[in-house]
């Protein structure tokens, strides 16, 4: 590592100024524009098991080479292996086949990386309080760790949003503002409400550090041989840009041989990154956004763009899959390969098989699938879905 390297930049891919770190809360103060995340490779560690094994448990270990410090607020989140799924390999007909189980983190989602970072920044900040705008997860995500770093935490969610995130939101000591109708109108009504507080929704460039710990993690697991492709259920686009960022950076570093291919994975009813990947378009907002798998019920997701650009980098993809085929996969997986799949996870299990059929992914390679969630916060449409089948 050189000392005198700084390990993150922050760069605004409108203006292409570098933004220094403490003038970074949201987009670029200079034009608004949207501030990429990378990484500096002679800055991170010459081996890679000395990124993994640094000091800590989980993401803590990765303190020096994100610039924050985890070592109060991580709560063990992270250093989940991927987890071989031999029963899968012969469902999809490919070579190698694992499961990245992200439900086993401290609130039982991905997110809890995301917030991590993002909170720890904002107490390192001086701030008192975070807000943001959820659709549930990051909501209870982030009143946990707030709730840890002795800050106060402001969520807008809308009335669809879980009784369980809910509940936990307030049990963690989060306040709520519940908004009645879908999460454009939560969202709506943060940014109208002007709240006040360290902003630490899907668009902090803060949460992106976090979710390029969900590629370290699945490298290191892998002893450092990256995979073919790796499936992504996306919503706000957030995860897949961070994720991008530090593959990126391992493959600069010398770490792996070559990148794998991202592949994003929304549901019929609400895919506006898979769109604009699939027609090679920008961006174009979900009019009537309807789908069960309510996570990824983002009709227009704020780094969007920024998650089109990293799966074009990645020489990936993008499909589309339904609701009944998501909640297919997942309820199978749970039945044949001893996981706990989610219905969000199930959506990159479809997504996956409709990858296969068209040839994007061929039965000779390697291939890593992320469950962002706990199958035991989508239980009633997993069951539901098994009804369905007359079980």
């Amino acid at each position: 590592m050189d000392a005198a390297a700084t390990p993150v930049q922050f760069c605004c891919v409108e203006c292409d100024s570098i933004v220094p770190p403490a003038d970074v809360t949201g987009p670029c103060p200079d034009c608004g524009g949207t501030v990429r995340v990378t990484f500096d490779p002679d800055a991170l560690p010459a081996d890679p098991t000395a990124l993994s094994s640094a000091p800590g448990s989980g993401i803590a270990r990765y303190s020096n080479s994100l610039d924050v410090d985890l070592s109060e607020l991580a709560m063990g989140v992270g250093g989940g292996n991927p987890i071989g799924c031999p029963t899968l390999e012969t469902t999809y007909g490919v070579d190698s086949l694992a499961v990245v189980d992200e439900g086993r983190n401290p609130t039982g989602s991905a997110v809890d990386r995301e917030m991590a970072t993002a909170v720890a920044t904002a107490v390192a900040r001086g701030a008192d309080r975070i807000v943001l705008p959820s659709t549930g997860h990051a909501a209870q995500s982030a009143a946990a760790y707030a709730g840890r770093a002795n800050i106060e935490s402001l969520a807008y969610v809308p009335s669809r949003t879980p009784f369980l995130n809910k509940a936990m939101t307030n049990v963690h000591g989060g306040e709520l503002s519940v908004v009645e109708g879908r999460y454009s109108d939560a969202e709506t009504a943060f940014v109208d409400d002007e709240a006040t507080g360290f902003p630490v929704g899907p668009g902090s460039p803060f949460r992106r550090l976090g979710a390029a710990t969900l590629a370290w993690d699945g490298l290191a697991g892998l002893d450092w041989t990256a995979p073919d492709a790796i499936v992504v259920p996306v919503s706000h686009g957030q995860r897949v840009a961070g994720m991008q960022a530090g593959l990126k950076a391992a493959s600069e570093a010398g770490y792996v041989g070559s990148l794998p291919r991202l592949y994003a994975i929304q549901p019929e009813g609400c895919p506006p990154i898979a769109d604009a990947c699939q027609a090679a378009t920008a961006i174009d907002s979900t009019d009537a956004p309807d789908t069960v798998i309510g996570p990824l019920e983002i009709p227009d997701p704020v780094r969007g763009a920024s998650a089109v650009t990293a799966i074009s980098e990645s020489g990936g993809g993008a499909a589309t899959v339904s609701d009944e085929d998501a909640l297919a996969a997942a309820v199978d997986a749970n039945a044949s390969a001893g996981i706990e799949c989610s219905a969000t996870g199930g959506v990159a299990l479809a997504g996956l098989e409709a990858l296969i059929d068209r040839g994007a992914v061929t039965q000779d390679e390697s291939v890593v699938v992320i469950d962002p969630l706990a199958a035991a916060g989508e239980s009633d449409l997993l069951r539901s879905h098994l009804m369905s089948r007359g079980v």
